[in-house]
């Protein structure tokens, strides 16, 4: 059901993709529970679709509850990461690859919804631990390094947002090469 949910939004059909992630994600709710991982997937591929929809409230809750599932039930590293999500304290957080996608959609929706300020650290948060966990060339790292270019840029910080839109190019060159789609918005 997901993945003809997916397959439906990424053609652009997002009525159809929202009634197959709104069933996948009630059956996932009622045999996997609500903090299973692939639950928590399908609450962030729902407020993806939302946020697509221009739902931009319905998406932000959704994200919000994947994020605090996902920071949850990923074990006692993660429950310290809770913690200090809580309280402010993202500079030291770490998470799963799923919980940093989390973090960077919740970011970006913010960012779309004109909350620069709240927007900054989740983007900030979400490059810093993608590049310790996932490398400074992986592609989701990429992303977040142009997304935090966006940031800077829509907050008048203009050199800062260069360097992070030419490290985003370089690595999306160098790892998906010159015709890859994202290596062409990048340009």
């Amino acid at each position: 059901i997901s993945n003809l949910g997916m397959l439906l939004h990424d053609r652009g059909d997002l009525d159809g993709a929202e009634a197959l992630y709104r069933e996948a994600l009630e059956a996932q709710r009622e045999t996997l529970g609500d903090r299973h991982p692939n639950t928590l997937t399908s609450i962030n591929n729902l407020g993806r679709l939302l946020a697509a929809k221009g739902d931009l409230d319905g998406a932000e809750a959704l994200y919000r509850e994947a994020l605090e599932g996902q920071q949850e039930t990923l074990g006692g590293r993660q429950r310290c990461f809770a913690r200090r999500w809580r309280r402010g304290e993202r500079r030291s957080a770490t998470g799963t690859r799923s919980t940093l996608t989390s973090i960077n959609n919740l970011g970006m929706l913010l960012y779309d919804k004109g909350d620069l300020d709240g927007a900054a650290p989740l983007l900030r948060e979400a490059l810093e631990a993608g590049r310790k966990k996932l490398g400074d060339r992986h592609p989701d790292t990429l992303i977040s390094i142009n997304n935090l270019g966006q940031l800077l840029e829509a907050k008048g910080d203009l050199d800062g947002a260069e360097a992070l839109y030419r490290e985003a190019l370089a690595g999306q060159r160098e790892t998906l090469g010159d015709r890859h789609p994202r290596t062409l918005i990048s340009i």
